[in-house]
């Protein structure tokens, strides 16, 4: 019973490190990149556009260290959300939950969408000539999480022993252990006198996380791109075309579906997060351990993409592109669950929602179910297929729109395809304005908005943004965005 409550935990160990929609701070802030972005900030969303000059004339491109960052939740409001994101970073379990703030958080997080997405670019390079094309290298860190909870799952998380499933208790009355109904309206008192739940009419594993999806990636990619014009004059029409080819290393994979009475439940996780499968590692082909301060791969793999634009008298872009071709091969702590009936637990359930600083709790070695051990698994990449469109106006503005569909539902994967509508305007030299609006993927509707500052002539820009501001107003079914780069350098 302790691994099912660890691995529905396990979407709030993601809060660490998300699928990727748009890694540049450039991009964030608008509801277009298909046809927008340029030299090394291309790099796994339209390779063609490594072969287009930038406005300034600068053949090359460095960046250093942009991040993007985004959290939304269906069950939190604003303040929750910032609150317990707070509480994450700081490490803080002592803000523990009454009985009836656990009751509220299981109806809350009942069938409600949990996303968080993360991209950190750690490094990128391009250099562009009219005459070769252009070649781009960019590595990334890239992490999605992504939950709805099942009523049975959500309840067992946050209630533990508590739960209605369980419908008796071992209750310790300081003279002798009796079994007592199973009562929600216990005191904190006689809660803290439970020593173990158990239920008379147990139920698989599978039935009792009907109705829930857990996917988590966090991958290291390593990307080189080239792309060029194939033919035409940029002031008539012209076609551009590119390609990348990337290396990936897993960090850490976990793909949940629970529906109808089928399970299928598949984790390789680095043994940087400290899980501790119990007697199932010792017998495990895969089992690997950690050593040095950096977290260990798990997983390796390729893959490749495809795009192209056109350019229509330098001032209207159509692009396409199909990205993340290829697959993965996970052969690191490499875990498959049995479905199984579970009878009793003797957790509480969570104390809050940092299931990061309870995780020792969460992950011990008894249980009724077994995790399985397997030698290695091969999974697709989130395969996407990119469209979109843009149009110059005069030389201070440009919109346009995108369309982001994902072509299987690995983890990674959006969980529905994205539409936005958005451009940039630059009022002054030195300044360029984004917005636009957004609707899919595994967001909410959305209104992103992003500020860049630009100095010497493109030499030198920097900027922040946010995926919705809409979430700066409201209380209900919250964002929080950032996306931050202040490194990103022309010559």
């Amino acid at each position: 019973m302790k691994r099912l409550l660890l691995l529905i935990a396990c979407g709030w160990v993601g809060t660490l490190h998300a699928q990727q929609e748009y890694s540049s701070f450039t991009a964030t802030g608008r509801g277009g990149a298909t046809t927008f972005v340029t030299d090394y900030q291309a790099v796994g969303i339209n390779p063609a556009n490594v072969g287009l000059q930038n406005q300034y004339g600068k053949k090359m491109a460095m960046g250093f260290s942009e991040m993007t960052f985004s959290l939304h939740s269906e069950a939190l409001t604003k303040q929750d959300l910032r609150d317990n994101l707070s509480a994450w970073i700081r490490g803080d379990s002592t803000n523990n939950f009454t009985q009836a703030e656990k009751i509220n958080a299981a109806k809350s997080f009942t069938d409600a969408g949990f996303a968080i997405n993360a991209d950190v670019g750690g490094f990128g390079f391009s250099y562009c000539d009219p005459k070769i094309g252009g070649i781009a290298f960019r590595m990334s860190d890239r992490f999605q999480w992504y939950s709805k909870l099942g009523q049975q799952a959500s309840e067992m998380l946050f209630l533990g022993f508590n739960a209605p499933y369980f419908d008796s208790l071992l209750y310790n009355n300081g003279i002798d252990t009796v079994t007592i109904a199973n009562n929600p309206n216990m005191s904190q008192d006689s809660i803290d006198n439970v020593v173990l739940g158990f239920t008379n009419a147990p139920k698989m594993i599978s039935q009792l996380l009907d109705g829930t999806v857990m996917t988590m990636s966090w991958t290291r990619e390593y990307n080189l791109s080239y792309g060029r014009k194939l033919f035409g004059n940029d002031s008539t029409f012209a076609i551009y075309a590119g390609a990348g080819i990337k290396y990936y290393q897993g960090m850490a994979y976990l793909d949940v579906n629970a529906e109808g009475g089928q399970l299928n439940a598949f984790s390789s996780i680095s043994p940087a997060f400290n899980i501790d499968y119990g007697t199932a590692a010792s017998s495990n082909p895969s089992t690997v351990t950690q050593t040095g301060k950096f977290p260990k791969p798990v997983g390796m793999g390729f893959g490749f993409d495809l795009g192209v634009n056109i350019l229509i008298k330098n001032k209207i872009k159509i692009g396409a592109a199909i990205t993340n071709i290829g697959s993965m091969t996970w052969d690191g702590n490499v875990y498959t669950m049995r479905d199984t009936l579970i009878y009793d637990t003797d957790n509480p359930g969570a104390n809050n929602y940092n299931i990061v600083g309870q995780l020792s709790d969460l992950s011990g070695d008894k249980g009724l179910f077994a995790w399985q051990g397997v030698e290695k698994r091969k999974v697709n990449l989130p395969t996407t297929v990119r469209f979109g469109a843009s149009m110059k106006i005069g030389k201070i503005a440009e919109l346009g729109f995108d369309c982001i569909v994902p072509t299987n539902t690995e983890a990674g994967s959006f969980q529905k395809a994205i539409i936005g509508f958005g451009g940039d305007i630059t009022p002054v030299k030195w300044v360029r304005l984004s917005a636009g609006f957004m609707t899919g993927g595994n967001y909410d509707f959305s209104v992103p908005l992003g500020i860049t500052f630009i100095a010497q002539d493109g030499r030198w820009e920097g900027g922040i943004a946010s995926r919705d501001v809409v979430t700066f107003f409201t209380q209900n079914g919250p964002t929080i965005s950032f996306s931050v780069g202040f490194l990103r350098f022309r010559f």
